[in-house]
């Protein structure tokens, strides 16, 4: 029960301690700054310890420059001095703030509420503060354990926009690096080897902040793959046979840029003993997908029934968790390689989809702008062999012609040109190269 003398005096004790706090340095990631002119709830969600509470600390940090330090609270809920929450605790924040610190009234306030999902019933909390408080403009994170994004736009009812925190971006760990990529000239430079060198890096282990920052990687994957099973899908959803789902997630992340048949998957869980219908395999699926871990990509089709029955392709949110799972995943550097160009295709906001046609011709995305399809890409990582070459070639002319493109991109290892083909322009770029271009 919420004692108003005691819990007032701890509120008034954080936020003064807040005020004093010196930001910690961070590694500067992109977001969408005009956001904060807008009159929505702000909402950061992505897998976790992908550093969505850095982020915030980096808004922070830009904010300071406009408004003074007091017109900004940030409080995170899962500060042990807060417990035992009741949810009072949020509904008195803001009158505690007021009668006890100076502010600019002049300025807008910023709430900053990190893990808002621990505080019982926030959602009703935040639409009052929304609505009845037109000088204050919310930010808040939530925890994939607790809380997914689309939880957190039903709960507040088309008053937030919501920003996808992934893992670093390959130019976001070159920046970790200290390597520039100002020169135009890079390709002919001595930093290529560099570049190169941290590829190979991303490639093994991923982007999660910490483990780009520290030695131990893959002991920090395993733990952050432990985490991820048991506390944000296992816990959170009271799933009961934990055997069953360690070997379903097993499966899905040894399944990255592979087609995932719910048929073939239900079978494979039946020949090693497991009983499991179809509706609870879909279920499973979604609760994996509302945990960030991984995310199914539908064929591209006119026809809503083979959008609906086709396989969908599977792709990791980081490969480094893969990594801490796989036994084999040095030998896999084509898929690899597929998955680390659909997440950068992710954060750069792209409607995507793969595509296959009744000959087994495969393109791995189509991006999809509107009702057209604008850009194909596919992923092939050693082009020297010839056959390779020509079946990848082959399958993309024929998208190409169904969809009346004239240009597309094959992504490879260490090659890259321009070569035309039946008068079409294939553009060869290496995968580094790709990962560094603009995002236009």
């Amino acid at each position: 029960m919420f004692n108003e003398e005691n819990d007032m005096e701890k509120l008034i004790y954080i936020l003064k301690e807040w005020f004093e706090y010196k930001l910690p340095d961070m590694v500067v990631r992109d977001f969408p700054y005009s956001w904060l002119n807008s009159n929505m709830v702000i909402s950061l969600v992505g897998v976790r310890r992908s550093g969505k509470t850095y982020l915030l600390y980096q808004i922070i940090n830009e904010l300071r420059k406009k408004v003074p330090f007091t017109n900004i609270l940030y409080i995170n809920f899962e500060d042990d001095r807060l417990y035992p929450l009741t949810g009072d605790e949020l509904k008195v924040l803001l009158d505690v703030y007021k009668q006890n610190f100076n502010y600019d009234t002049s300025k807008p306030l910023y709430l900053m509420l990190d893990e808002v999902q621990n505080i019982p019933l926030w959602q009703s909390t935040v639409r009052r503060l929304f609505d009845r408080e037109k000088n204050i403009k919310i930010i808040l994170t939530g925890s994939s354990s607790s809380l997914s994004s689309s939880e957190i736009s039903s709960s507040l009812r088309g008053r937030t926009l919501t920003y996808y925190v992934f893992p670093f971006s390959f130019k976001e760990l070159l920046k970790v690096r200290n390597i520039s990529l100002e020169d135009k000239n890079i390709k002919y430079s001595s930093k290529k080897n560099d570049i190169v060198k941290c590829l190979k890096e991303y490639l093994m282990f991923g982007g999660f902040p910490q483990v780009v920052l520290e030695e131990n990687k893959r002991e920090i994957l395993k733990e952050y793959y432990r985490s991820i099973l048991y506390r944000d899908i296992i816990e959170r959803y009271s799933i009961k046979n934990l055997r069953l789902f360690e070997n379903l997630l097993k499966i899905v992340a040894q399944s990255f840029s592979s087609l995932f048949s719910y048929g073939k998957t239900l079978s494979l869980l039946k020949s090693i003993g497991f009983k499991v219908s179809k509706n609870t395999l879909i279920e499973y699926m979604k609760y994996i997908e509302n945990s960030f871990f991984a995310f199914e990509v539908p064929i591209f089709s006119y026809s809503i029934k083979d959008r609906l029955q086709y396989p969908r392709k599977i792709y990791v949110i980081d490969t480094g968790l893969t990594n801490a799972v796989t036994f084999k995943f040095s030998e896999d550097f084509g898929r690899i390689a597929e998955n680390v160009v659909f997440l950068e295709l992710k954060r750069r906001e792209k409607d995507i989809y793969y595509w296959k046609d009744k000959n087994n011709l495969e393109v791995d995305f189509l991006i999809k702008e509107g009702l057209k399809i604008k850009e194909l890409i596919q992923v092939c990582w050693n082009i020297s062999y010839g056959e390779t070459k020509k079946r990848e070639i082959k399958s993309l002319i024929k998208a190409m012609d169904e969809f009346k493109i004239n240009t597309a991109t094959v992504i490879t290892e260490d090659y890259d040109n321009i070569e035309k083909v039946n008068g079409k322009k294939i553009v060869y770029l290496t995968l580094w190269q790709w990962l560094i271009a603009n995002n236009e």
